[in-house]
């Protein structure tokens, strides 16, 4: 299993929108440069964010993006769902009509604990944890 390009810059931006605090809009330049995310990429993933109701974005000479909410509502799995979906290892754990052997496969006990796991830890970290624990001040 990986974590995705699109996972991996949305969590920095975040993190970074996050760290700032600041009560006005960061440009999407800013962002960008800071965290060595290619524009174009980071747009399309910011876009996927505020579609998921985790950032806001403002348009103008003053515009960016800022938070939609305070940092420690905002769970590391919310930004994982938003830009990649549902969590999941494997497609018959949500959905047993997916997999004719749902009910009688002894495999997809693993993969719901697995899945379980996933989603514990990732939800059990918010963005507040990460600049508290990880952004230099």
């Amino acid at each position: 299993m990986r974590i995705s390009s699109r996972c991996e810059y949305g969590l920095r931006a975040m993190v970074y929108l996050a760290a700032r605090g600041d009560e006005r809009p960061v440009p999407l330049p800013e962002i960008a440069a800071e965290e060595g995310i290619p524009a174009p990429f980071l747009e399309r993933i910011l876009a996927r964010l505020r579609e998921g109701g985790l950032v806001k974005a403002t348009r103008g000479v003053t515009g960016g993006y800022q938070l939609a909410r305070e940092s420690a509502g905002i769970a590391v799995g919310d930004i994982v769902t938003a830009l990649e979906g549902p969590l999941s290892l494997v497609g018959c754990v949500p959905d047993e009509e997916a997999c004719a052997r749902a009910e009688s496969c002894a495999s997809r006990v693993v993969w719901r604990r697995l899945d379980e796991a996933i989603s514990g830890a990732l939800n059990g970290i918010t963005l507040e944890d990460l600049t508290r624990e990880a952004v230099p001040r």
